[in-house]
């Protein structure tokens, strides 16, 4: 299991600046800075040993149930969405 101590992410309803930038870039370069947060975040040492467990019930989105290894993991779905 994921145990993460001393990490905050922030989730706004609201717009902010970020969002209004994030809304006038194309699709494409979205996707990008998306793909070098989760490598960035994947070789991020508090990570390192973190597994994830997908439930059997996560098939139908393309998942296979099993236990994985968090960093791997992050860095397999960057490689997806390039």
């Amino acid at each position: 299991m994921i145990n993460i101590e001393n990490f905050t992410i922030n989730v706004n309803a609201t717009p902010t600046v970020t969002d209004g930038l994030l809304k006038t870039q194309s699709p494409v370069a979205v996707r990008e800075e998306l793909t070098n947060m989760l490598r960035i975040i994947s070789e991020d040492p508090r990570f390192l040993r973190q597994t994830v467990v997908i439930p059997d019930e996560c098939e139908q989105y393309g998942f296979v149930e099993g236990e994985f290894d968090l960093p791997s993991l992050l860095y397999f779905l960057a490689d997806m969405l390039e």
